[in-house]
């Protein structure tokens, strides 16, 4: 067997749905977050996979049934794509290279001013697995795979082994049939409709909808908001605050919302963030990502489910409960005021 083989083995026999491999001169020209060498000084190749989410967990999430059952299963397959980026590694140190692991999420470069903001992370997986033909672009810019959409989490180990590149997928064979009902999943709009943006990687160039300022990304995926401007729907956060557009008042009311969040009752699980400090956050959005099964009618039903799923509240005892929206407003007006002013 090639060491490419081997690889391949060893990840796909322990859950991953496609591997792919990329040289360092696949992502020349990207952002820094295409450098290989950043992870491992010398690296001349990396390897990219991908992890599916369990599909009926993510309904559940979507149609507001239950929220616990995906965010353990996100947090779970993010911590096998990790374990696995690592002992991938050492199967590389016993061939003789040098390789480094990964984490699948919250790593990111520090040492840049404002990290906790932009949240630059040491390495794109996106980046490398569009490189590598383990997955396209979507719309939203989540990377997806044919037969998964962008419902996977992605996984890379760098390494200074010559592997042989497999190559981008070709435009025309990607996941990705430009539905684009992935923006209309999003609380807070981060994504335009129509007017995209660019990466260039390796020399080939990749479009997908430009982004509004991450700090609506922040607000909303970071559980501090989550109801969308109609009022009809939101997502597993019960915070209602606006959405500015100009961007310094975006950041008021995120630093705002942060220090209310501290003071709302506790919900159950959850994850510690490097980027909010002293935060145990919950999955209440990643609906971009997870709405998307690469089937426009599957997809069509995923968002269907979102929209009419109701908004969220919050008890007393931290739980959250989802009703009818006309419901769920009237019950946050029924709110002692010092409550209420938790939310909005």
């Amino acid at each position: 067997m090639t060491l490419n083989e081997k690889i391949t083995a060893f990840l796909t026999e322990r859950g991953a749905v496609k591997v792919g491999f990329a040289a360092r001169e696949d992502l020349g020209g990207g952002p820094p977050s295409a450098d290989l060498e950043y992870t491992l000084p010398g690296a001349r190749s990396a390897v990219s996979f991908a992890l599916p989410f369990d599909r009926e967990k993510i309904r559940a999430f979507l149609g507001k049934e239950d929220r616990r059952p995906h965010e353990e299963d996100n947090l779970v397959t993010n911590m096998r794509a990790t374990s696995l980026s690592w002992e991938l590694a050492e199967m590389l140190h016993g061939e003789g290279f040098p390789a480094r692991g990964t984490a699948a999420n919250l790593n990111y470069r520090k040492d840049i001013e404002g990290w906790q903001l932009s949240m630059p992370p040491k390495i794109s997986h996106r980046y490398v697995a569009v490189a590598a033909g383990v997955g396209s672009f979507g719309w939203s810019g989540n990377v997806g795979l044919t037969g998964y959409g962008a419902a996977v989490i992605l996984g890379t180990c760098v390494t200074s082994a010559p592997l042989a590149p497999t190559g981008p997928i070709p435009q025309e064979e990607g996941f990705c049939d430009g539905c684009k009902l992935c923006v209309s999943a999003c609380p807070v709009e981060m994504f335009h409709q129509e007017e995209a943006m660019s990466v260039t990687l390796g020399g080939r160039t990749y479009l997908h909808a430009a982004r509004r300022t991450c700090l609506r990304c922040q607000i909303c995926c970071g559980g501090f908001t989550g109801l969308h401007k109609s009022g009809k729907w939101s997502s597993w956060s019960p915070g209602r605050f606006s959405i500015p557009g100009e961007e310094q008042e975006l950041f008021n009311e995120l630093l705002r919302a942060m220090s209310l969040y501290q003071k709302r009752p506790r919900t159950a699980d959850g994850y510690q963030s490097p980027a909010f400090e002293g935060a145990n956050l919950n999955m209440t959005c990643g609906n971009c990502q997870i709405v998307c099964w690469g089937e426009r009618q599957e997809t069509a039903r995923n968002l269907k489910l979102l929209h009419t799923s109701g908004c969220v509240i919050q008890r007393p005892d931290g739980s959250l409960l989802a009703l009818p929206a006309d419901e769920a407003a009237r019950e946050f007006q029924r709110l002692e005021p010092e409550r209420r002013a938790l939310y909005c």
